[in-house]
């Protein structure tokens, strides 16, 4: 694939800086913070315009325990629009050279894709298979910086776009961010770890595995592989098979500075999966998922009951899943 160039100078369009805050501030609570920055929008567009390229603010760090725990890394408005238009360009770059079954965060894809195509492969499979599902220890913090700046310059040629991602990737190697993390037990390390939280980050933590996507399913030959981020599942009729891939992905994730956590098994006939229990022709919602969503619809029902109505639909198609 022939590395992509003059990507830098579209940060600069106007238009694309308005409509990416447009996105941005349907989903931004803080009205407040909204009304005020366009009561004087286009000198802010202006600013906006001449932070491009420029050092990221500190951060507003903060932890979340559900689903489970993670430090959050959350941007000032500026900086967020400047994240989401970089993150924009990187999902039209890298977009191209990603696997059809790498579902996490993508157009069409994401969650419901994920579990057609678990229903599908399992289908094609008569019903009879064992599965090796792969779970990454720690990767949001433990991606390396400098492969995978490594892996963008192999696809991109820009160097002033590059330049930006680069400091956005480097952002986490600041001593606040380590001080913060060492009080809440987080453990990262300089030079490795995404922000969660930015879109960037999103796009660049599906992006990283993706030669070991590659690798999985055009050297290993397995046919029936899925990828959400770091969750990992391959389907094959051969047990001992699956135990060989597993073998060749632990020594090829060597390579990226990553190893495997105790969640890696593989299983018969059954799997864990996209928050779903799959078996004998039947889909499940596991328990802590069922717990955390109604524990989410109490408190929407009595803070905000318009949210709590729409949340009530979205939920619908997600529990209507179930059947096969």
């Amino acid at each position: 694939m022939k590395r992509v160039n003059n990507l830098y100078n579209q940060l600069f369009d106007i238009n694309f800086i308005l409509n990416t805050y447009n996105i941005i501030k349907k989903n931004t609570k803080n009205k407040n913070k909204l009304e005020k920055f366009e009561e004087n929008l286009s000198i802010n567009l202006i600013d906006i315009k001449d932070k491009i390229g420029k050092n990221i603010d500190k951060y507003n760090l903060f932890m979340i325990y559900e689903p489970k725990e993670r430090l959050i890394l959350s941007l000032n408005l500026k900086d967020k629009i400047i994240n989401h238009m970089v993150g924009y360009i990187l999902f039209d770059v890298l977009e191209k050279s990603l696997i059809d079954s790498n579902v996490a965060v993508r157009v069409n894809k994401g969650t419901s894709y994920g579990i057609k195509l678990v229903k599908k492969y399992i289908k094609n499979l008569n019903y009879n298979y064992y599965c090796l599902k792969i779970d990454i220890k720690k990767y949001f913090y433990s991606i390396n910086h400098n492969i995978l700046k490594d892996l963008l310059n192999k696809k991109i040629k820009d160097k002033l776009f590059l330049d930006i991602v680069y400091k956005i990737i480097d952002s986490t190697d600041s001593d606040y961010i380590f001080e913060y993390a060492k009080k809440h037990n987080i453990i990262l390390k300089k030079g490795y770890g995404l922000s969660i939280g930015n879109l960037t980050s999103q796009i660049l933590g599906i992006f990283y595995l993706n030669n070991l996507d590659h690798y999985i399913k055009e050297e290993l030959k397995i046919n029936y592989y899925i990828r959400y981020m770091d969750d990992m599942v391959l389907f094959h009729k051969d047990k001992e098979y699956l135990n060989y891939c597993l073998d060749k992905i632990t020594i090829y994730l060597k390579e990226y500075d990553l190893e495997l956590n105790n969640k890696t098994i593989i299983t018969k006939n059954s799997l864990c999966f996209l928050g779903y229990r799959f078996y004998n022709k039947k889909i499940k919602i596991l328990s802590k998922n069922k717990r955390r969503i109604y524990k989410k619809l109490r408190i929407l029902k009595y803070k905000d009951y318009n949210k709590y109505i729409k949340s009530l639909s979205s939920y619908y198609g997600y529990f209507k899943v179930q059947k096969y």
